[in-house]
């Protein structure tokens, strides 16, 4: 009887635990760079206006600039934008991105994503014709051309552009690139709740018969 009576107390503490754990919010961040500058956009669709907006980087081509705890909301798949700008000369955008928390993945199936020729797509008028594949000046790594290791960025990342924009190549004007996060589907509550009930029925009828 004891032992009957302490199984059904735990199943609140269970329960709550579980409802605690589905309730944690996803997080982004990253680390990136650009030559020149960028903004990076979350939008539910090809667009990317102001209110979308979640960081810009205005400063030279130099610095590695980062973000992090930026929300996700449950259940929604997003895209990640980020226009980048070049002045002139070379043209690059590097950069590293992670999601903490359940329900999302990156378009490589994981909760981590590097810049690089398969998992995003680019182009120079916008997001929506941005279909192209990127071309890669290099991975982040010591004795990357033109610019060099960028610093707090894996050094598995790609430098990537529209297209070679090396010293001869590089012009003026903006790369579109497009990736998408990707919501999981999770258990519902009341899928969980039903199986803890499962699960207690069995430990109650297993301590009746001792």
């Amino acid at each position: 009887m004891i032992r009957y009576v302490s199984r059904l107390r735990a199943l609140p503490v269970a329960l709550v635990a579980a409802g605690v754990m589905q309730a944690q919010a996803a997080t982004l961040a990253g680390s990136y760079t650009a030559d020149d500058s960028l903004k990076i956009y979350l939008s539910a669709d090809l667009t990317a206006t102001i209110d979308e907006l979640v960081t810009t980087k205005s400063s030279s081509w130099g610095p590695t600039e980062s973000f992090s705890g930026f929300a996700l909301a449950p259940g929604q798949s997003v895209y990640l934008l980020v226009e980048a700008y070049n002045v002139s000369g070379p043209a690059m955008f590097v950069g590293h991105f992670d999601i903490t928390g359940d329900g999302f993945t990156f378009a490589n199936g994981t909760t981590s994503l590097l810049t690089n020729t398969l998992d995003w797509t680019v182009g120079e008028t916008g997001f929506a014709s941005a279909t192209a594949q990127p071309v890669s000046l290099g991975a982040n790594a010591p004795g990357l051309q033109i610019w060099g290791q960028r610093p707090s960025i894996d050094a598995e990342a790609e430098a990537i552009w529209a297209y070679y924009a090396d010293w001869s190549a590089g012009r003026p004007g903006s790369a579109y690139f497009v990736t998408q996060i990707t919501a999981v589907p999770e258990p519902s509550a009341g899928g969980m709740f039903v199986a803890g009930l499962a699960a207690l029925g069995l430990a109650l009828r297993g301590s009746r018969r001792s």
